[in-house]
């Protein structure tokens, strides 16, 4: 009687224990994939650049890319420009009164990109920033598709902190953060380095992204 007390005794404890270890493999095996999940949460989005057509919320397969640089003195070199970031890329300038007195330089480049070539003009553009504030100028990134876009999904999507808002009609503007992006403003109290504005339907409609605000008229 006793040694079949025993046994049973063995028994349920080899029980007790083989559920515990599957227990914990089961929780190591949850914490791992959670541990997964939030590394590519956190990381995948930040290696795609915050662009319209690579964002994978865009019908479109074309923009118009613009980008405006500034100067507040019109006889620094501008050789660094000769090279254009496409072959289809077209420059022109123009010349206005300064708040010192003096002429100011503006630079505008121009091209209608595919999402290879989004790519190669926003890699210019990160290359130029620092060269051109080097020299005390501002440079303007623009990037404009034909369709509305649901911005909260693509700040979402590029992990950009909204810090400003407004809503006119049908148009929505959001100014946002995203630690990646050079150079940022101030406005106010708020820190921002990207402006996205959109009106319309998705077949009805046009969005423009601008870093680090926007410049143009839209």
């Amino acid at each position: 009687m006793k040694d079949k007390v025993l046994n049973q005794f063995e028994n349920q404890s080899r029980f007790i224990g083989i559920i515990m270890i599957c227990l914990l493999l089961i929780t190591m095996e949850a914490n791992t994939l959670m541990a997964n999940s939030q590394r590519t949460t956190k990381y995948s989005p930040n290696k795609t650049v915050p662009l319209l057509l690579n964002s994978k919320l865009a019908d479109s397969t074309l923009a118009t890319i613009k980008v405006i640089i500034w100067f507040d003195n019109s006889n620094l070199r501008i050789d660094h420009l000769s090279k254009p970031p496409l072959k289809n890329w077209t420059w022109s300038s123009k010349y206005s009164q300064a708040g010192n007195g003096s002429r100011a330089l503006t630079i505008s480049g121009e091209g209608i990109v595919n999402k290879i070539q989004e790519l190669q003009v926003y890699t210019w553009y990160t290359i130029m920033v620092p060269q051109i504030a080097k020299e005390g100028g501002r440079i303007y990134f623009d990037e404009r598709i034909p369709e509305g876009l649901d911005i909260s999904a693509y700040l979402n999507y590029i992990q950009a902190q909204p810090v400003q808002w407004t809503l006119s009609n049908n148009l929505i503007s959001i100014a946002a953060y995203e630690q990646h992006l050079n150079p940022s403003v101030k406005v106010g109290k708020d820190s921002l380095n990207l402006q996205v504005l959109s009106r319309g339907t998705a077949r009805k409609g046009e969005t423009v992204l601008a870093i680090p605000v926007l410049l143009e008229e839209f």
